[in-house]
């Protein structure tokens, strides 16, 4: 089985969808929306999923949000595209990771006026001719802000700033919701207590594990591994090795 072919892929969506709607989780998101996907893949050996937005919505009030939040709309909007001639022994499989999060709070006091949070995941493509980076520029990497902020005129006493640059594992669609669903939902409210239902389903356990086997268990490897072209301990944490 590989497990970066998009036939692979569209079958453990098929299967997350069941069992997102078995557990009733999908009154938390619009899961259909995967459905359209998995239907759409191309059948190739790898891996191609462009711009997949899944929207979230929240009715309960998330721990140490300011100003106080009365319901919150999640986006998520995620890609994945693999090398297929990669070799993973000295090469990163993943062409072009993507994971925007945009978080929107409508406050108690004034539901028309929007609170915007936004965080950033990609890989850090380097040109032919790039001279050093002028900062520290994990190959992965999370961010606050990007391009989803840059038209906010409204910060109050919010400053953004493209630093600091945190190292992060890609993740593919699975792995997004599931990061999701364990930061943006409490699953001890009774509310929400059909994700522990989820997240205690060994099906769904197996769906996650071939995503970590995808996306994470290289990314961890090379941390540890000095004979990978792309991912070593310099790409993937430069801090590590820089002084």
């Amino acid at each position: 089985m590989d497990i970066w072919s998009n036939n692979v892929i569209a079958r453990d969506i098929y299967e997350f969808v069941g069992l997102v709607n078995k557990y009733n989780v999908c009154n938390l998101f619009n899961v259909n929306t995967l459905i359209g996907v998995a239907d759409s893949l191309p059948d190739v050996a790898h891996c191609e999923i462009e711009g997949i937005e899944i929207e979230f919505y929240n009715y309960k009030p998330i721990s140490k949000t300011v100003p106080k939040i009365k319901y919150f709309k999640i986006n998520l909007i995620n890609s994945i595209l693999s090398n297929p001639d990669a070799d993973i022994k000295t090469q990163d499989p993943i062409n072009k990771c993507t994971f925007d999060l945009i978080v929107t709070g409508f406050c108690y006091h004034d539901t028309e006026k929007e609170y915007i949070n936004c965080w950033h995941l990609d890989k850090h493509i380097r040109e032919e001719g790039d001279g050093d980076a002028k900062y520290s520029h994990p190959l992965y990497h999370f961010q606050y802000g990007g391009k989803n902020m840059n038209e906010l005129t409204d910060t109050g006493d919010t400053l953004l700033m493209g630093a600091p640059r945190i190292p992060h594992p890609p993740m593919d669609i699975f792995l997004a919701i599931h990061f999701i669903l364990n930061n943006y939902f409490n699953k001890n409210d009774s509310d929400y207590a059909c994700l522990q239902d989820l997240f205690a389903d060994t099906d769904y356990q197996d769906i996650l594990e071939t995503a970590k086997n995808r996306m994470w268990y290289p990314y961890f490897k090379g941390l540890s591994n000095s004979e990978n072209n792309d991912l070593n301990l310099e790409n993937l944490f430069p801090l590590a090795v820089s002084t």
